[in-house]
């Protein structure tokens, strides 16, 4: 009876860190990753955890593919889908990667990317508003700074690539902070900025 018990708390406890996300991105005409600002429905660029599913909604006029191109860690195409309420298509990732894909009969209009990281980079609390930190240029080659909104107490700083490598650590112990990216590789970064109490986590692109 106590093995099962503890079967059965051990199941509770997973489930309740294993939370999975629905993502929906707005895809017809124009929908692209050049769409501002990045928080637009309209935006095809997401970066999810490994087990969340992204859903197209077709929510215009037109016949539509969500296709993945080549080179992306997942391989994927909805086929044509003509437009209406209610029509989507959706997938659920479940690969740490890159995966750059396109509507096929409008690649120039229509693209984007699903940017997948291990489960729990992005499932973490933010840090309270007093706290919060802001990251410019993004993107950039050369460098990263990091503004905070006040300071109070030292902050770690972590910066993870897609694979969920961490290429980065140091301490923030000023308002302003400058980290020299130019030696590391092209492509999309996660900042981590915390401290005993807190985590904030924010996107950045190197170029």
């Amino acid at each position: 009876m106590k093995k099962l018990l503890l079967l059965l708390c051990l199941f509770v406890v997973y489930g309740m860190s294993a939370q999975t996300e629905t993502i929906t991105i707005d895809w017809s005409f124009g929908s692209n990753s050049d769409v501002t600002p990045e928080t637009a429905s309209t935006n095809a660029d997401r970066t999810i955890e490994v087990g969340d599913t992204v859903i197209w909604d077709f929510y215009s006029t037109g016949t539509h593919t969500v296709t993945s191109k080549p080179g992306s860690a997942e391989t994927w195409d909805s086929g044509l889908i003509s437009s209406g309420t209610g029509v989507t298509y959706s997938r659920t990732f479940n690969t740490i990667g890159v995966n750059d894909y396109e509507c096929t009969p409008h690649p120039g209009n229509m693209y984007g990317t699903i940017t997948v990281v291990a489960e729990g980079s992005l499932s973490v609390p933010d840090l309270q508003k007093n706290s919060n930190f802001d990251i410019s240029p993004n993107p950039s080659r050369d460098r990263l700074n990091i503004k905070l909104q006040a300071y109070t107490d030292e902050l770690k700083i972590e910066v993870f690539d897609v694979l969920g490598k961490r290429v980065y650590t140091g301490v923030l112990n000023q308002l302003n902070s400058t980290v020299n990216v130019s030696s590391w590789n092209s492509g999309i970064y996660l900042v981590r900025v915390s401290n005993e109490k807190a985590i904030e986590t924010k996107r950045f692109i190197k170029q």
